[in-house]
């Protein structure tokens, strides 16, 4: 079975790898913890529902910003449009959005239970990725954003 606890040695550990102090990288005020990797900050953090059996699955989370909502309505369309597609043509990955915070997000997430270190590493490293490399194509296709609906 893993544990929250289990899976917060995970990320200490893959912070030491790669020369990175966790207690640095942690905000005790969102819960989460801030990696960096090219032009993309990674969010990750835990977060759990009830199921329908009364149990409780804890699932761990990771966002990363890529591109921000655009006010002009074509534009938006048409980067909604742009998500979708991404989609359906990447893996290990989902675009969304969180339109109260006015951006695009690729996010990653899984449930904890039997996840192993490796599981973790893949994880982190696919959003990493996809932030890094979306964050660049959405930006090549509509410029440099201007500003967000926020």
């Amino acid at each position: 079975m893993t544990t929250i606890n289990t899976v917060k040695a995970y990320i200490n550990r893959l912070c030491v790898e790669a020369g990175a102090d966790p207690q640095k990288i942690y905000s005790a005020k969102n819960d989460a913890w801030y990696f960096a990797r090219g032009s993309s900050t990674l969010e990750v953090f835990f977060t759990a529902y009830e199921t329908d059996d009364k149990s409780e699955r804890i699932f761990l989370r990771c966002f990363s910003t890529i591109y921000p909502i655009p006010i002009d309505l074509a534009k938006r369309q048409e980067l909604y449009h742009v998500a979708l597609e991404i989609n359906a043509r990447n893996m290990g990955v989902k675009v969304g959005i969180m339109s109260d915070k006015g951006f695009v997000y690729a996010i990653g997430e899984r449930d904890i239970e039997g996840m192993d270190y490796a599981e973790f590493v893949t994880l982190v490293s696919d959003v990493a990725y996809w932030a890094d490399h979306l964050d660049d194509l959405l930006k090549s296709r509509f410029g440099e954003p201007e500003t967000n609906l926020n």
